[in-house]
């Protein structure tokens, strides 16, 4: 938020091309604080499990059915959102989703049975939905081209850091008071986020797209769009590459706990590890990104030493410690495919199509999500804690073979030119 600062204060000493400059600085700002909450809400309640689950003396599937509906309805409204967001303008979708996404988080401090706070969750992935297709309908029309990539890689790594920061600051609420508390806190200031949003909304106003025909050609239908061999293979990269996350993201602390007879702020402090490893090695793959469109050769050496590492946890290979390297280099592996696959979905998408393109292939996180929460819920039901890390590890050994089928569909059918066009 810095560039957002400098923007008021120091905006009317400039030229205009400093104060352009600064004015896309404060967009990315903008945009990607409500990315970083849209991230840590989705931690909030794992960071919290273990006290969950005891409260309400429930099972593992059962509270992994509170995650996975969140991520259910955000992957069946992500396309609606999408083209919404490319007809009508992405700013109020970005601030309502954000306003509504917070009040459901602080409702659920209240929720009295779990079957109560899976409603809650519904209401809130409905919400969540509009982030992706949103922010990158926002992004890609108000930042220049030679600026996206970073920006692309800056909206990704302010996610991830909602990641990242989420186990950390649920553990210091939680040692502070209990988890109602602690949710009801973060919703909070999620909302503060929002009215932020709100009262800089100027910024964002004007993402309004016309669509161009393709030299000549006319405009796909909706079928056409979806089974579209290089979107649908992102969609199918997305979902495969959230799986291999997804059980780390949610279900790694109560593992640990299991496979090492640690404490819960021990556990959240590794996942804090693997967290902050992805934010940081998203940053690593922005400046890949600018160099390289091989999306599969780094996918295969990223995914390939992170599956190794989650193998040897998996087998209590390791001491705490270095577990905590191990899973933030992980972490650092996995965040470094992202930028590269981000602009992949550029590259491929056609004229005023940026929203629904995110929003299409960004469904496939929810996908993932929602079958994530149940396959390895179950795992741990099973007392089998060592499966998560084994797991993860096939799925991100899987994600190789889809990404280079994903890059070679890319190669043959990339749009040159094919971008938004904003009207102001």
């Amino acid at each position: 938020m810095s560039y957002l600062v400098a923007f008021i204060v120091f905006g009317g000493f400039m030229s205009e091309e400093g104060r352009e400059k600064l004015r896309e600085l404060s967009i990315i700002a903008l945009v990607s604080g409500g990315h970083f909450w849209s991230h840590f809400f989705m931690l909030a309640i794992p960071s919290a499990l273990p006290l969950i689950r005891n409260e309400f003396g429930a099972s593992n599937l059962s509270l992994g059915m509170v995650i996975a509906a969140s991520a259910l309805m955000g992957a069946s409204c992500q396309f609606p959102m999408g083209v919404l967001s490319d007809r009508f303008g992405a700013r109020a979708f970005l601030i309502i989703g954000l306003t509504i996404e917070s009040l459901a988080m602080f409702s659920q401090s209240f929720a009295p049975t779990v079957p109560v706070m899976i409603g809650i969750a519904l209401i809130g992935g409905i919400a969540d939905s509009v982030f992706h297709p949103a922010d990158y309908t926002i992004l890609t029309a108000k930042i220049r081209p030679s600026w996206l990539g970073r920006a692309y890689a800056v909206h990704t790594f302010t996610g991830f850091l909602g990641f990242a920061v989420a186990p950390t600051l649920m553990t210091f609420l939680l040692t502070q008071g209990n988890w109602r508390h602690a949710l009801a806190v973060v919703g909070l200031a999620g909302l503060a986020t929002a009215m932020l949003l709100l009262a800089c909304g100027r910024l964002l106003k004007g993402t309004r797209y016309h669509h161009p025909k393709l030299n000549g050609a006319p405009e796909k239908g909706l079928m056409q769009f979806l089974l579209s061999p290089p979107l649908l293979t992102m969609f199918i990269f997305y979902v495969v590459a959230t799986l291999g996350s997804n059980g780390l993201q949610i279900f790694s602390n109560s593992a640990l706990i299991d496979l090492y007879h640690i404490d819960l702020v021990l556990a959240n402090t590794a996942l804090a590890m693997f967290l902050w490893g992805t934010a940081i090695g998203v940053l690593g793959g922005g400046i890949v990104a600018d160099k390289t469109q091989r999306l599969d050769a780094v996918a295969a050496v990223c995914y390939i030493l992170a599956a190794a590492l989650l193998c040897l946890i998996g087998m209590s290979a390791l001491s705490y410690a270095a577990t905590l390297g191990a899973l933030f280099f992980t972490g650092f592996m996995v965040g470094a495919v992202m930028p590269s696959r981000d602009l992949m979905v550029r590259t491929v998408t056609p004229p005023g199509s940026i929203g629904k393109a995110f929003g299409y292939v960004s469904s496939g996180f929810g996908v993932g999500g929602a079958l994530g929460p149940l396959v390895y819920g179950t795992m741990m039901d099973m007392k089998l804690p060592q499966l998560v890390f084994f797991v993860a590890a096939g799925m991100m050994l899987a994600t190789i073979a889809v990404a280079l089928l994903a890059s070679h569909v890319a190669r043959r059918a990339e749009l040159p030119g094919a971008a938004m066009q904003p009207v102001n």
